[in-house]
């Protein structure tokens, strides 16, 4: 079995990893965020930037 390459992480102008980010999720479904990653068992309010793909979904930008 081959291993996977080692992945250097990806940093916005906040300092942040692209994959450190609070997603947004509905009352109806707390394991689904609103750009559709699965949040099952991700603690909340983790001090992170919101995620952007959230934000534009839940200000209409998006559907």
């Amino acid at each position: 079995m081959s291993s996977l390459p080692e992945i250097e992480p990806r940093f916005g102008v906040d300092g942040h990893s692209f994959e450190e980010c609070e997603h947004i999720v509905h009352d109806h479904d707390p394991d689904t965020a609103l750009c559709g990653v699965d949040q099952t068992d991700v603690p909340w309010n983790q001090g992170f930037p919101p995620c952007q793909a959230c934000l534009a979904v839940a200000q209409g930008r998006m559907s």
